[in-house]
């Protein structure tokens, strides 16, 4: 057990501050786990105390719990690419999120060293809605989850993808040698208030 993100590289599409200073928000809540005001500030890629990278993804919160990544501040969409570099069995994908978790995200997989992906699975309020699929609350089994789309906790909110198991057998090396690439996207963001 352990964060395979840790030493890899994680691409995004924007990162705060990449291109230039700019403001960003971040969430907290009160006793009554009630969303206060956001506290704002500014990031920048060209200070290491303001920047938010990629990389700080895979800090470790025991070690360094005021590290995040940040999206940049007008991102509608965002994609987040991890490459495993090798084969891992694992059975879930936990992501701790500083801001309120999406709306919607799409978690998906290649076997082909990132050349096509598939979805492994759906996030969504209303999946239905969103994306035309069961929820898995209603539907045992179906590939999109409601569990997992409330924007509460403001802050430290996970999302969970389970990884089925079923298709990696050891009578198949080839598809478990090139389950090494990850990739998780936003569809649709929201704000804590």
């Amino acid at each position: 057990m352990g964060n395979l993100a840790h030493g890899r590289a994680l691409r995004t599409d924007t990162s705060c501050g990449r291109l230039a200073a700019e403001p960003f928000c971040s969430y907290s809540e009160d006793e009554q786990r009630r969303c206060l005001r956001p506290q704002c500030g500014r990031c920048s890629g060209a200070q290491a105390g303001l920047a938010h990278p990629p990389a700080a993804m895979a800090d470790s919160p025991f070690r360094l719990p005021r590290t995040w990544w940040q999206a940049a501040q007008d991102a509608p969409r965002e994609t987040i690419r991890l490459d495993l570099e090798a084969a891992f069995y694992f059975t879930h994908l936990i992501m701790v999120f500083k801001s309120p978790r999406p709306a919607a995200m799409v978690l998906e997989r290649s076997q082909d060293f990132g050349e096509t992906w598939k979805p492994y699975k759906y996030f969504a309020a209303n999946c239905s809605a969103t994306f035309g699929l069961e929820d898995d609350v209603r539907q045992r089994g179906a590939i999109c989850t409601s569990r997992y789309s409330s924007p509460f906790p403001c802050t430290g909110g996970e999302g969970m993808g389970a990884v089925p198991g079923q298709n990696l057998h050891k009578s198949q090396p080839r598809a478990i040698s090139t389950l090494g690439w990850c990739n998780v996207g936003t569809v649709e963001s929201r704000s804590c208030v």
